[in-house]
């Protein structure tokens, strides 16, 4: 997300917490799909009429308004507080700050954050270690989980924020090399989300016998894309084409999905993130998908 942004200037003294703002958070929470109006969007500095927040046994004034409230459904979701390079975002008063606004009667948020361009700490009401925590120039290899909690459309909970044993990590570990060519002709897909420029991923789910069930990662480029959506329904075509326009970059089609067949090949770079180790494979081929329950039922 931020392949252009030298994280260098953060050493800056003059790189301050406006400067977070505008060059860390505004991109990122557009990304992550929030606009300025509707139900889903960013209220800024949203002044608290209460002075006091009860915590334990004591009152603590709520002296500074947090930077972001962010609505799902028009309902306040979760609230951010940009802080300077310098200063902590993990073990200091700013968590305990951040969390009195989430509780705050006027707001009652499930989730906050702390971002100081370095790094992004999510926090839940009900955990007292970070959900999430990482640096920002890794925040590729968090993003998924990251929307998946904060994309006012999808909003899942961050307990229940599993993943399916990696479907290519399974085979590397039975032996299969780079290369090793995966044919699936029957794959069903709900997501889909521009990486980079050039780049674009979608997942399956690959059901087997020793477990429920495994992910599987595909990695394409611009030309597979547009044979996949030459496959596809025009309706729906236009539905992935349209979202990897613009952002947040991706597509989540709840209680639907897409169906393809798919060549692939098994990529060597292991990729780690903090929730999951996973192997890519690399589309070569999208091709049509095939029922075969519908074509074994035909005469």
């Amino acid at each position: 997300m931020f392949k252009d942004f030298d994280f260098k200037i953060l050493e800056d003294p003059e790189f301050k917490e406006d400067s977070v703002r505008e060059e860390i958070v505004l991109p990122l929470i557009k990304a992550l799909g929030y606009q300025v109006t509707g139900d889903s969007r960013i209220v800024r500095s949203r002044s608290l009429v209460h002075p006091y927040v009860a915590l334990g046994s004591k009152q603590r004034k709520v002296s500074i308004i947090p930077d972001y409230v962010f609505l799902s459904k028009g309902k306040p979701y979760w609230v951010l507080d940009a802080k300077a390079p310098t200063e902590d975002v993990v073990k200091s008063n700013h968590v305990e700050q951040a969390y009195s606004y989430a509780i705050h009667p006027e707001i009652r948020a499930e989730l906050f954050a702390l971002c100081n361009g370095k790094e992004f700490a999510l926090y839940g009401l009900n955990k007292f270690e970070p959900i999430l925590h990482f640096s920002l120039d890794q925040i590729d290899s968090h993003w998924e989980t990251l929307c998946r909690i904060l994309h006012p459309d999808i909003k899942a909970h961050p307990d229940v924020v599993q993943f399916s044993p990696d479907y290519g990590l399974h085979l590397r570990r039975l032996g299969a090399k780079k290369g090793f060519l995966y044919i699936a002709l029957a794959v069903n897909a709900n997501c889909i989300a521009k990486v980079e420029d050039g780049l674009y991923t979608t997942s399956t789910i690959i059901p087997a016998e020793s477990e429920s069930e495994y992910a599987m990662s595909l990695d394409f480029g611009d030309a597979e894309l547009s044979q996949l959506l030459n496959l596809l329904p025009e309706s729906k075509a236009s539905i992935l084409s349209k979202g990897l326009k613009r952002q947040p970059y991706s597509v989540f089609l709840e209680n639907d999905s897409f169906r393809f067949g798919a060549a692939s090949k098994l990529t060597e770079e292991i990729i780690h993130n903090a929730q999951e180790s996973y192997i890519p494979f690399k589309v070569t081929k999208f091709m049509p998908y095939i029922d075969f329950e519908y074509e074994q039922s035909q005469p």
